[in-house]
């Protein structure tokens, strides 16, 4: 999901990626998903159908929203890290 984002993106838009786009990227598949869930683009139909998301791989992580959680990624999908040097390093 990320080298096919990271390619397309660079290519149309001749920059480098940002985290920024990815959250956009992501957004746009939720709602897409949503739509095609609930069959409708009206906002209570979205609202639905994004309760209803599984699955969603995004450039963030795998989504799966619901009632109580309208994140939708686990603990796993964020770490914290540091640059050393240039180089990114976890921390734990």
């Amino acid at each position: 999901v990320l080298n096919t984002y990271k390619t397309s993106y660079e290519k149309n838009f001749k920059q480098e990626v940002s985290t920024f786009g990815g959250h956009v990227w992501d957004a746009v598949l939720l709602i897409a998903e949503a739509v095609k869930i609930s069959g409708s683009a009206e906002p209570a139909a979205i609202r639905d159908g994004l309760e209803k998301a599984k699955n969603i791989f995004g450039t963030a992580g795998e989504f799966n929203l619901s009632a109580d959680d309208h994140n939708g990624l686990t603990d796993e999908a964020f770490v914290m890290v540091k640059i050393t040097n240039g180089d990114w390093q976890m921390i734990k």
